[in-house]
């Protein structure tokens, strides 16, 4: 084997040894949260606490590569999302955001703090203000609803998805459609609510 082939051998056994750290770290990090401890990880890919230190010397430095990675997905998948017919591309991107946490309980957001990838928080922002156009110029989202509307979902499928656990694990699937079908607006059958409310007279005399 040649110099250079050698060279080019060890840089693909090292990029390797890279993937197998990141893999372990992220089934590890996905049930445990931000609880999980280095030496977890350490065993879960088979290797000694010190070869994980080698290439990750800390803990957040760990956390910031395994996120790029699902922050990294979630971007993707919003940018298939926009594929969608108008009708159905919040719907397919809150339905794939939702099983993405499911699946990675210890990946919310919330729970990293300053360690989640800026850059690809601000691009998937972005792509869901995307999504949020496409839909209500086509029809799949009431013209009312913002962004901090989205997010708020978001949230609330967090929320759910951690507090529910296993005792409850589709709760968040329900809890969507509902939400789903607020965001769209009332149907044309529908009737419109008045923009006032009365109260009965024995009610507003007793008050």
């Amino acid at each position: 084997m040649t110099s250079e082939s050698a060279t080019g051998a060890l840089r693909r056994d090292a990029a390797a040894n890279r993937r197998r750290l990141l893999d372990a770290a992220e089934r590890v990090f996905a049930e445990r949260g931000s609880e999980a401890s280095m030496e977890e990880i350490a065993r879960a890919a088979e290797v000694s606490p010190a070869t994980l230190y080698r290439r990750f010397p800390t803990k957040d430095a760990l956390v910031r590569e395994v996120l790029a990675t699902f922050f990294g997905q979630l971007v993707e998948l919003a940018g298939q999302a926009l594929t969608e017919p108008p009708q159905r591309c919040l719907d397919v991107y809150f339905e794939t955001v939702g099983y993405q946490l499911a699946a990675r309980r210890g990946f919310m957001h919330g729970m990293w703090g300053e360690l989640a990838p800026a850059e690809l928080v601000a691009e998937l922002e972005a792509r869901t203000g995307q999504l949020l156009d496409r839909a209500q110029r086509g029809g799949g989202a009431a013209q009312s609803v913002t962004l901090a509307d989205i997010a708020a979902t978001i949230w609330a499928l967090r929320g759910i998805i951690h507090t529910a656990g296993q005792a409850a694990p589709d709760a968040w699937r329900r809890h969507l459609g509902y939400v789903l079908a607020g965001l769209r607006g009332p149907s044309p059958s529908a009737p419109t609510p008045s923009a006032t409310l009365s109260l009965p007279k024995q009610a507003v005399e007793e008050g």
